[in-house]
């Protein structure tokens, strides 16, 4: 296997240890600190000095310590292109507008950015909030969904927007592009639990039936928007959060997502990956309690594609 490529850093990065974090190795840490995994965080710690001074990979650190990495290359325009777009930020809260192909996370053991990576850089006070490489990420997004994410600057935030998630407080809006004809709303109840067959998926369960693991209680109301023919572009809302909910539902109910390979949706020339956008997200404030929404519109590629599909489906009409 080749060696994992040096992680790619937009600006230099220096952090002071805290107490807590006395004890840890310097790889461990980096992997922590920059949602990186451990392969990328060995291969970044070669560069690092501590307290001035160069450091070996496996450092144990001390309280206090100032750990510093200077970019070792400019960050590539592709790099750049895939960086979240902030939507919004304030003391407590920043939301994201996702790029589609930007990992929420970084996957373990690969290289390569993440948005949790990017908010390290960009807001280093995200870095130790939530769980090892969240950087203060309350909720994920698949590799190749768009949309928004909302994200915790500080412990007390990311509790509390944790705890909205588990009582249904936040209401989720995707559009999704989805084969078959959708003329009318539908309501898909099924709990999704783990796939029999891949550790990658989910599946959504019939009543009565129960999953390899605990099932998740989940519901998706779902809406058409424009319709295509054979195709249609759909609302999904949401207040459950299960792992690839709208995807799962969606193929459940016979209206797989277009080119959604994993869960049966077949391709389309001209569709490079599968088209599923979260548009809009509400919750509580942290401090108000007040209802608050944002609402952000798809990547510009989706014109394009429903440009084409629009002019395709009024050929078909006019052929009639």
């Amino acid at each position: 296997m080749p060696e994992p490529e040096e992680p790619r850093l937009a600006e230099a990065f220096r952090f002071e240890t805290s107490e807590a974090e006395a004890g840890e190795r310097l790889d461990a840490f980096l992997a922590t600190r920059l949602g990186l995994g451990r392969r990328a965080a060995s291969r970044l710690a070669e560069r690092a000095r501590i307290n001035g001074r160069r450091a070996r990979k496996g450092q144990r650190l001390a309280g206090g310590d100032r750990v510093e990495i200077e970019p070792a290359t400019e960050v590539s325009a592709d790099e750049s292109a895939l960086a979240p777009h902030v939507l919004l930020e304030e003391e407590l809260l920043v939301v994201l507008d996702k790029p589609p192909g930007l990992p929420t996370v970084a996957v373990r053991g690969r290289d390569g950015p993440s948005v949790a990576a990017w908010l390290t850089r960009r807001l280093p006070e995200c870095a130790g909030v939530g769980g090892p490489g969240e950087s203060g990420i309350v909720h994920r997004l698949d590799t190749w969904t768009s949309g928004v994410l909302l994200v915790a600057r500080a412990p007390a935030a990311y509790q509390s927007l944790r705890g909205q998630f588990r009582r249904h407080h936040v209401e989720k809006r995707y559009l999704a592009l989805v084969a078959g004809d959708l003329a009318e709303p539908v309501v898909i109840d099924a709990a999704i639990g783990q796939h029999q067959k891949s550790r990658t998926r989910v599946r959504a369960l019939p009543a009565g039936e129960h999953a390899r693991y605990e099932a998740t209680p989940a519901e998706t109301t779902v809406a058409p928007v424009r319709r295509f023919g054979s195709l249609t572009l759909v609302e999904a809302r949401t207040d459950t959060g299960a792992r690839h909910q709208i995807r799962v539902h969606l193929a459940f109910a016979g209206h797989p997502l277009v080119a959604d390979e994993r869960y049966g949706g077949a391709p389309l020339e001209g569709v490079p990956h599968h088209l599923l956008h979260a548009a809009e997200v509400s919750w509580r404030d942290l401090r108000s309690d007040e209802r608050r929404t944002i609402r952000v519109e798809p990547p510009s590629s989706w014109q394009e594609i429903l440009a084409r599909l629009g002019h395709e489906q009024r050929r078909r009409d006019r052929a009639r």
